[in-house]
């Protein structure tokens, strides 16, 4: 079973694929790492090199009707065009997009872009249209390739885009940063940070950062019912699952199946994202802080902290 994905070893590459524009110019070097699973389509992942946008070209603008996509800029800048808005984006940077927010960039240099997704439809027919992603590259250009597959039922082309306002990033709301979290508590040793909401994701999921000292620690139930996944941007963190241990280092994604018992540690100072967002931290973290707050003699009690993990899906003890 793999658990570790070195996002800089193509043997992790599933489905690497050239994406075109209608003229037939590269865009985009896309390589599928992770492919999407369950009714809604997540734990899916996509390791990208966005090519710099030619001198004089308008940005492309789409939207998706299903799709929620999470974009880590790990290196080049690019303008994103989102909500009227025009934003500069570094390296450091997240993107979040969700359906019907008409998106588009300018890629001013090569960009590493680290795509998570859920609600995504592309691989309702995956296995046909890998086939023919194989057989017929450019399959997709052709007028007479049905207009009714998979990809086209999510995707709707937008015009240019004119007068966007523009603004900085920290002022898009589309554009997150970990320095600019949208809740943050503090633990013993580390620092949880919110990026994404569940409330802005359908319900489903929410995106956390998790900023660690030297020395952290975490160890899951027995028989945890999640499945994790987990994108390292800094740092070295040893991970064990049943009896496999290994390290994560940057540009590494963990990614952990439900029932397997886990624990990691972090070797040195560590920035870790939990990108799968299945357990319900936000509310987790707000009840924790109620229950020291106010009731000191019920936080005594180990009973009250099993209550509170199981309610919210939390799998580590924490």
């Amino acid at each position: 079973m793999q658990y570790l994905y070195d996002l800089n070893d193509e043997k992790n590459f599933i489905e690497p694929v050239d994406m075109k524009r209608a003229d037939g110019r590269v865009f985009e070097h896309q390589h599928t790492i992770l492919m999407p699973e369950n009714p809604r389509r997540n734990l899916s992942m996509t390791d990208s090199i966005m090519l710099k946008t030619p001198p004089g070209t308008q940005p492309t603008m789409h939207v998706h009707k299903e799709s929620y996509e999470i974009f880590f800029v790990d290196s080049g800048g690019m303008d994103s065009y989102v909500n009227q808005q025009k934003a500069y984006v570094k390296p450091g940077s997240i993107i979040f997009y969700q359906p019907f927010q008409a998106h588009g960039a300018y890629f001013h240099e090569d960009v590493k872009f680290r795509g998570f997704f859920h609600d995504r439809p592309y691989y309702e027919e995956g296995e046909a249209l890998f086939l023919m992603s194989h057989t017929n590259p450019d399959y997709l250009l052709d007028p007479e390739f049905p207009q009714d597959n998979a990809p086209m039922k999510d995707f709707i082309d937008r015009e240019p885009p004119y007068d966007y306002k523009e603004v900085p990033p920290e002022e898009c709301s589309c554009i997150r940063h970990k320095d600019r979290p949208m809740a943050q508590f503090e633990l013993e040793g580390c620092t949880a940070k919110m990026i994404t909401a569940r409330w802005e994701n359908a319900g489903l999921c929410e995106m956390w950062c998790f900023e660690m000292k030297k020395g952290f620690f975490a160890e899951s139930d027995k028989y945890p019912k999640i499945t994790d996944l987990y994108y390292v941007t800094e740092g070295q963190i040893k991970f064990k699952v049943y009896d496999e241990e290994f390290i994560a280092k940057p540009e590494h994604v963990v990614k952990i199946p439900r029932y397997a018992p886990r624990r990691f540690e972090a070797l040195t100072d560590a920035v870790m994202y939990d990108v799968g967002g299945m357990p319900m931290w936000h509310s987790y973290f707000l009840d924790r802080e109620s229950i020291l707050g106010m009731d000191p003699e019920r936080a005594k009690n180990p009973e009250t902290w099993d209550t509170l993990r199981k309610k919210f899906d939390i799998h580590y003890k924490l």
